[in-house]
Formats: C-alpha cells, sequence, structure tokens
C-alpha cells in the first residue's frame, strides 16, 4: 500500500475514532480493516431506502423466489447452498472461544435464517493475501465469490472469468444496498463496469463521498482580534492569511504566528493539504479530469495549476507560510496549531482533533469550520477521494451467482436497519457499540453518508425536539450539545464536529451543493502509469515546492509540464483515455 493510501486509511480510522467518542459513529467501528486486504490500487491517483421485508422461503431447489424488492433479496435457500470464497486475516482480528474465519457471527446467521453456507477455500495473512489470490488466478480455480482490487478485476474481466452481474444486480440487490451504493451518483458501480456491463460490486466504506472534501480551518477569536470577517472568498481568505502573519492576532506583542499552514507533503490526506487551496482555483492535482476537448487529462498539468501556484508564492513570500515548511516533518502542523501558531489551515472532517488541542491548550482559541472559497464569480467545488479501491467478483458459472449480492444485502440489513445500540453483539461489551463485528464478515460495504446521516437526524432532533424517530446515537448527542450550549467545555471538540460551525455541517452544504469531483479515471494503472507516474509525481511535488518558495519563477509550471508530457505523461494520458474509450 502506498504512502497516500496509508494516510487515506489513517484520516478515516480518525474519523471512526473520534464520532465514536461522540455516540455518532459507534456503528462504524472497524469498517475501515480490509476482510481480504485488498488494497488501493496503483492507479492514476495513487490515490437509503429501507430494504423490504423478507419473502417467503425459497422453493425446494434453492432457486431464488420474487420479492418486494425486485427479486430475492432476503428469501431463504430451502435447502441450504454452499458458496466458497477465500479470506485474509491479521492482528487485528481476535474471536471468543470456538469462534474463526470459518464460524462466527455472520456465518452463523447466514447459514441458520438464509441458508447460505460460507466455506472458506484458503486462509492467509493480509500481507499475503494478493499473491496467494494471483495464483489462484492463474491456475484458473476461483471460487464463488472473492473480493479483488482493481487491477485484478481487470484481469480478470480480460480473461473472461467473471459472470457478468449486470441483470443479477438489478435483480437480486435490495433497495437499501442499491441505494447504499448510488450515494457517490455511481461512480463505484461505474468503475465495475466494462463494455456496459457490470462484472463486480464495489466495496464503499463509512466516511466515504463528500466527507472526503477537503475545508477550511480558521481561528475566529483572531478574526475577532483583527476585525476581520470570515472569509467568503479567496482574496478574503489571502487576506485573512496574511493578517493573521503579520498584524500579532494574539496580541502577545510578537510576529511569531502563520496565516496558512502548510504540510511539507502537501498533497498528502491531512492537516495542512493544499488540495483545497487549489480547488478555490478550480484546479485538481493528482486525479484526472476532463479537458475541454472532453478528453481525460492529468489534473496537475492544467493551467489552473499555475494561477494556484502564483497565489500561494505570494503568500509565502507575505511570511504566511512558514518559510521552513519544506523541511519539517508533518506532525509540525499539528503541533504548531495546538502550540497557538496558526490561525488557519485546509483539512478533513476528522481534524477536528487537532483543533481541540489547540482550545485545550489555550481556552480562548476558537475555531470555525467553513466550506473551500472560490477565486471568481464561479463555484468552488472540492476534490473527493476514490468511493471503491476492492470489488467483489463471481466467478463466471457459479451455481448460485447471486448468493454474492444476497449476502451483501443481508450485512446492509443487519448492520444498518436497527438501532446499532440496543443490537446483540456477543463481541461487544460496550452499550454504546453493540455492532455485529463486521471484520468478521466474508463480504463488507457500508454507506459513505453513515456520518452525514447521523449528523442530519441530530439536527432533526434539535430543531423539532421529536425524539419519538431518533436513534440513541442522535439522543446522546443532542443531549451533549444541549450541555455545551449551556456552558459545559468539555463539549467543545463534539460541538466542532455536529454543532453549528462544525465540520459536518461543512459536508452537508458540500452533499447539498453537488458533493464534489471525483477521479475520472477509476480504471487500473495503465502499463506507462505503473512504470513512470510514480517518477513524474516526485518531480511535481519537487517543482511545485520550489515555486511556492520563490526558488523557482512561477513560468518553471510550464517546463514541468513540457517535461511531464515528453517523460511520460504524453504516453500515459493516450493509454488512460483509450482504455476509458474501450470500457464504454
Amino acid at each position: 500500500m502506498n504512502k497516500q493510501s496509508k494516510q487515506r486509511i489513517r484520516k478515516s480510522t480518525a474519523t471512526v475514532t473520534l464520532l465514536t467518542l461522540t455516540a455518532l459513529l459507534a456503528s462504524a467501528c472497524g469498517n475501515n480493516n480490509n476482510n481480504n486486504g485488498a488494497s488501493p490500487s496503483a492507479s492514476a491517483t495513487a490515490s437509503g431506502s429501507a430494504s423490504a421485508s423478507p419473502t417467503a422461503a425459497a422453493t425446494a431447489s434453492a432457486s431464488p423466489a420474487a420479492s418486494a424488492d425486485g427479486g430475492d433479496a432476503f428469501a431463504k435457500y430451502d435447502p441450504p447452498i454452499e458458496v466458497t470464497t477465500v479470506r485474509s486475516t491479521d492482528a487485528t482480528i481476535k474471536f471468543p472461544a470456538g469462534d474463526s474465519l470459518d464460524s462466527n457471527i455472520w456465518t452463523k446467521l447466514f447459514e441458520s435464517d438464509y441458508g447460505i453456507k460460507v466455506k472458506n477455500n484458503w486462509i492467509v495473512d493480509s500481507t499475503q493475501y494478493h499473491q496467494k489470490l494471483n495464483v489462484t488466478i492463474a491456475s484458473g480455480d476461483l471460487p464463488d465469490f472473492v473480493e479483488v482490487n482493481r487491477e485484478e478485476l481487470k484481469r480478470l474481466v480480460d480473461a473472461d472469468m467473471l459472470e457478468d452481474l449486470t441483470d443479477i444486480y438489478n435483480k437480486y440487490a435490495s433497495a437499501r444496498l442499491k441505494d447504499m451504493l448510488s450515494q457517490d451518483g455511481g461512480v463505484g458501480i461505474k468503475a465495475a463496469t466494462f463494455g456496459g456491463k457490470q462484472y463486480a460490486i464495489p466495496r464503499t466504506f463509512a466516511n466515504g463521498g463528500s466527507s472526503t472534501a477537503e475545508m477550511i480551518y480558521v481561528r475566529t477569536d483572531w478574526l475577532k482580534n483583527l476585525n476581520l470577517p470570515e472569509p467568503k472568498t479567496m482574496d478574503d481568505l489571502i487576506k485573512t492569511a496574511k493578517a493573521f502573519a503579520t498584524q500579532d492576532p494574539d496580541q502577545n506583542g510578537k510576529q511569531d504566528t502563520f496565516g496558512l499552514g502548510v504540510d511539507n507533503d502537501f498533497f498528502n490526506y491531512g492537516q495542512g493539504s493544499l488540495r483545497g487551496f487549489m480547488n478555490g482555483f478550480h484546479a485538481y492535482p493528482d486525479i484526472w479530469v476532463k479537458d475541454a476537448s472532453g478528453n481525460l487529462a492529468f489534473g496537475s498539468t492544467q493551467p489552473q495549476i499555475k494561477t494556484a501556484l502564483a497565489a500561494l508564492q505570494d503568500l509565502y513570500k507575505s511570511g504566511a507560510i512558514d518559510k521552513e515548511f519544506g523541511v519539517k516533518p508533518s506532525s509540525k502542523i499539528a503541533e504548531e496549531i495546538g502550540a497557538g501558531k496558526i490561525g488557519l489551515a485546509y483539512g478533513f472532517v476528522a481534524d477536528v482533533y487537532i483543533h481541540n488541542v489547540s482550545h485545550t491548550n489555550d481556552p480562548k482559541a476558537q475555531w470555525k469550520v467553513l466550506p473551500i472559497v472560490s477565486s471568481d464569480a464561479e463555484k468552488a467545488t472540492p476534490q473527493l477521494f476514490d468511493t471503491a479501491n476492492s470489488f467483489y467478483v463471481v466467478k463466471k458459472g457459479a451455481k448460485n451467482p447471486e448468493a454474492a449480492v444476497k449476502l451483501l444485502n443481508i450485512y446492509v440489513k443487519e448492520r444498518y436497519e436497527t438501532d446499532y445500540t440496543v443490537k446483540k453483539d456477543p463481541y461487544s461489551t460496550d452499550p454504546t457499540t453493540k455492532v455485529m463485528a463486521a471484520k468478521f464478515a466474508p463480504v463488507i460495504s457500508d454507506p459513505m453518508n453513515q456520518n452525514l446521516d447521523n449528523y442530519r437526524s441530530t439536527q432533526a432532533l434539535l430543531k423539532t425536539g421529536d425524539d419519538s424517530k431518533a436513534t440513541t446515537a442522535a439522543k446522546l448527542t443532542a443531549e451533549n450539545l444541549k450541555k455545551f450550549k449551556d456552558g459545559d467545555d468539555t463539549q467543545w471538540q463534539l460541538n466542532l464536529i455536529v454543532g453549528e460551525g462544525g465540520s459536518y455541517g461543512v459536508v452537508d452544504y458540500y452533499d447539498q451543493n453537488g458533493g464534489g469531483v471525483y477521479d475520472q479515471f477509476q480504471l487500473s494503472a495503465t502499463p506507462t502509469m505503473a512504470d513512470k507516474l510514480p517518477t513524474l509525481k516526485k518531480k511535481e511535488m519537487e517543482t511545485f515546492t520550489k515555486i511556492i518558495m520563490g526558488d523557482a519563477s512561477v513560468d518553471e509550471f510550464d517546463k514541468f509540464v513540457a517535461d511531464f508530457n515528453k517523460l511520460g505523461g504524453d504516453a500515459i494520458t493516450k493509454e488512460v483515455n483509450d482504455v476509458v474509450n474501450a470500457a464504454k
């Protein structure tokens, strides 16, 4: 797994941990544990309606019966069927005595309640999963269903080894599953589709979609000290950043603050990223976007990047950006925010914990989270993470190809259609996290809008006061937000997540205003991409850093683009467009 992918998982996990503490995300604990170790692809980015009730039992031939969901979403097979798969394990998977990946709360439920016995052909450590799977693919002895990454999916499609799931998914997927997998506007399904046929089901994660967009964290007490408004435009933000660095916003009589926090790895996923800043100039680094001709082009080479770099160079020259940002480790951003040295930074929904340290160290430090701002009259739209980098596929000719879809229906129904705080779970004694242990399941896919839906439920409860349909999580969260309003500062962090001016309010704004921009290339890495892009991206970071720090002219960007294209970019772009056109 590459560095950016690790960072993505780290940030997602931070969100899970943060909101579990506030009872918003107890049901998502462990969702980002990839149960088969399928890592994100080495691609260009390196980067609900309720289900219908189960119907009567299926016929004696074990073939599905019709249901209100448009197919047999939940009916029990009678007689039972057996389906095979393969699994991975790691040190985080701990079972009660007598349980294992072969026999646990999920496998017992599938067999006893739905007549589906899941058999593991083999189980290996997660570090060996893809090596073992590649041997299995080469042998042609695939199990009935299996989790794969993008490269494996493409290879299996090309080898004609997979069942076409187009009609099967449309017929058997529950309404809830379909709704869940459409929360990204169909991006994940598109990545599983080749030649107009759907060959896989994307595995999605909680806290995806709009929850992965960057946002602006700003110290409102500094704004007040300098009599500045909240930034609404890029010009406002630049003015604010410069004032925070030069006008003694903390009123200590020293010029010891910075306006804009920037990480040395500024296209990484974390506080101090510059993606959101560049998105304000309608620039989208490190993802593929459509150019004026309708073809795909690499975002980091588009002219809007040059404009954004010029603005950053000006900020650096003014002292708004730390002169040593290029050599300081990433951990310094959090330390300096906590120490009251930075008043503005781009980051993610989970970064609230960093600003809570700032407030704990200095109770006068007040923060607010804002949507990214635009450099012109056009709305600023943030870029988003890929929604799926692993997929469930079914072996061509499998006796019950719909079984994998039904297993996912059941997983989603059991995980999300009852109030998780009262769901019985022998693996947990914590009353706020009584959920069926997700990582034990042979199939996993979670709603990208899980936290967003919880936020909206909490806000509705606060607005109406009607708790008759509220989950326990919403009730607990609303209760704690009321405590904050009554002066309980121990709830400050929670308020910055889901209260007024909080990070999930920004996510809600994004979701209701078009979401964001996804990578337009959702397939596996092309040959030249896999060979050349890592080196080209290293050159990108070196050049952009020099430009920001004034060690190179902004016009150096033009040379970078020319070199990028000559050293492999042109070939990659041709391959990308050829692959995308062939997959239509």
